[in-house]
């Protein structure tokens, strides 16, 4: 094993000048190895110094190292009591991969990454030796634990059995300094496919499988897309409870009504006519109609009328009666007037007559 001769950094200074030095901590930087063993390595800096590896400082491949070849080492130190200065490999590869991983951000790379954990919020996974987080919100509808109820052992359960498994995923957030990075499986699986945007259209009719249901919505997959039925474009009758009309694994038919981060926001209800509108046509302005009221309010009274369809009446209709419309209760039979239709906006304008 080579010796090497001891060169303190006070004759790296006058040699190089003060203030000149080429590196400092924390800065990565090029060695040749002179003296390679199983607890330090030394090696030349560019000529300007000595370099000291101690053996916590070792990467995975450092044991490969042979006399003469170059690598790459942080500078953790500018000098020791031997004059050395003190490198570490192991952060040199940290710092590459965290450089490779801002990179791979910017130019959305895809890649896989190693889950190691789970908690209620999402997964643990790891890249290279640097762990990450893949969020709940951020997994592909393939691995959403959607549970009935919400039940949240059921869904730890779920996420816990994805641990070992690989992901390909996307880099959402890397923060270097405080050590944050963030990955999404949705985003990866959106981007892989070509983006929602490119496959799908405004109004297309599209076939899916239900994947879960909420109290909100109903999830469904959509040529691997993730896609929401919103409760409210279920269908154009009130619904109380959507697991009383679909199940899970059911296919079902949608059109496509917005699609905005690449995912889908789907509509059951607008592959039907809309019976408001079909109704509506069968009225005319002017016309007399009886109704029943169904809910009255400060500013004016909800009357159910004929074809299921509901009018307002509202105070400024009766001349500015107030006191008649406060004197309506929910029951009560009238005669009514229609004064206004408006079927793109199902608006129905009453007027109460004497």
């Amino acid at each position: 094993m080579a010796k090497v001769k001891d060169e303190n950094m006070e004759s790296l200074v006058e040699s190089v000048g003060v203030g000149l030095v080429p590196f400092d901590i924390g800065t990565t930087v090029t060695c040749k190895i002179v003296e390679a063993g199983s607890h330090r390595i030394l090696c030349d800096i560019g000529g300007l110094a000595y370099g000291f590896v101690p053996e916590k400082e070792y990467s995975f491949d450092t044991k490969e190292l042979e006399i003469g070849d170059e690598a790459k080492a942080s500078v953790v130190s500018m000098e020791n009591k031997d004059g050395y200065v003190v490198l570490s490999f192991r952060r040199a590869d940290r710092d590459r991969l965290w450089e490779t991983l801002d990179e791979k951000k910017e130019k959305r790379t895809l890649v896989e990454a190693k889950i190691v954990n789970a908690n209620r919020g999402g997964l643990m996974v790891e890249v290279g030796g640097i762990s990450g987080f893949l969020p709940v919100s951020q997994l592909s509808s393939e691995h959403y634990p959607r549970v009935e109820g919400g039940d949240t052992s059921q869904i730890m359960g779920k996420l816990k059995r994805l641990i070992g498994e690989t992901l390909t995923v996307k880099i959402i957030a890397t923060d270097k300094k405080e050590e944050k990075l963030i990955f999404s499986e949705k985003m990866a699986t959106n981007e892989a496919l070509g983006g929602a945007e490119s496959a799908f259209e405004i109004g297309q009719v599209v076939e899916g499988m239900v994947t879960g249901i909420a109290a909100f919505g109903i999830f469904v997959n959509v040529q691997s897309f993730e896609g929401l039925i919103h409760i409210s474009e279920v269908s154009w009758e009130h619904v109380d409870d959507l697991n009383k009309m679909h199940k899970v694994g059911q296919k079902i038919q949608a059109k496509v009504v917005k699609i905005e981060n690449g995912k889908l926001s789907l509509s059951i209800k607008r592959l039907m006519p809309d019976p408001w509108v079909e109704e509506m046509k069968k009225l005319r302005v002017g016309q007399k109609i009886e109704g029943e009221v169904t809910k009255v309010t400060a500013y004016g009274a909800f009357v159910r009328i004929e074809g299921g369809l509901d009018g307002l009446v509202h105070a400024s209709s009766t001349s500015g009666d107030v006191e008649k419309i406060k004197a309506l209760q929910v029951g009560d039979k009238k005669k009514f007037e229609i004064i206004e239709l408006q079927p793109e906006s199902r608006r129905i304008g009453l007027r109460l007559l004497d």
